[in-house]
């Protein structure tokens, strides 16, 4: 199913998914797996979810293994909130067992990132939309093409993900698990 397919597609939630250490679930892919059935309970609708993609690590610190990476693009629950959807996010990676030591883009066992709510912008401490470097990373925009569509924009950007994605550097790898 594409975003020209689904009811309402401004009012979508996208979620990219992420990990590269052992969890309490099991493997890094297992780990993902057990994510997108989590993330079927918190949508009032289809849920899309992108393939596996196998990414090295970007700004993380030396040796960081490479991570396995993914969307899902859902309909909120009706009286979903932005922050709302954020604690039950981290409420899934610390369900997974996932630790943070403040070391920014380090190993984790899930990454769970609210990258666009809707239409909405926000910023604020704890929460900023779309996310800050969804237009920045390839792990992000690759899987967010795969389940909508060329002329997607992310809110506030004026070129598509499809174009933002071209214009990254070779160096960012990624691909398809």
């Amino acid at each position: 199913m594409t975003m020209a397919h689904i009811p309402e597609p401004d009012r979508y939630a996208f979620v990219a998914l992420g990990a590269n250490l052992p969890s309490a679930i099991g493997d890094a892919e297992a780990t993902i797996d057990w994510a997108f059935a989590q993330l079927k309970e918190l949508s009032s609708g289809p849920i899309l979810r992108s393939s596996l993609y196998r990414t090295s690590p970007v700004d993380s610190p030396a040796g960081t293994p490479d991570f396995l990476n993914a969307m899902a693009g859902f309909l909120p629950l009706p009286d979903e909130t932005p922050l709302s959807l954020l604690h039950k996010l981290q409420a899934l990676e610390n369900a997974a067992g996932r630790t943070r030591s403040g070391i920014i883009n380090e190993a984790r066992a899930l990454d769970l990132d609210l990258v666009v709510f809707g239409a909405v912008e926000m910023h604020s401490d704890e929460l900023m939309l779309p996310h800050p470097r969804a237009a920045e990373r390839k792990f992000v925009l690759e899987p967010l093409l795969e389940i909508t569509h060329d002329n997607f924009l992310l809110p506030g950007q004026h070129e598509s993900v499809k174009t933002l994605l071209g214009t990254l550097p070779e160096t960012q790898q990624i691909e398809k698990h």
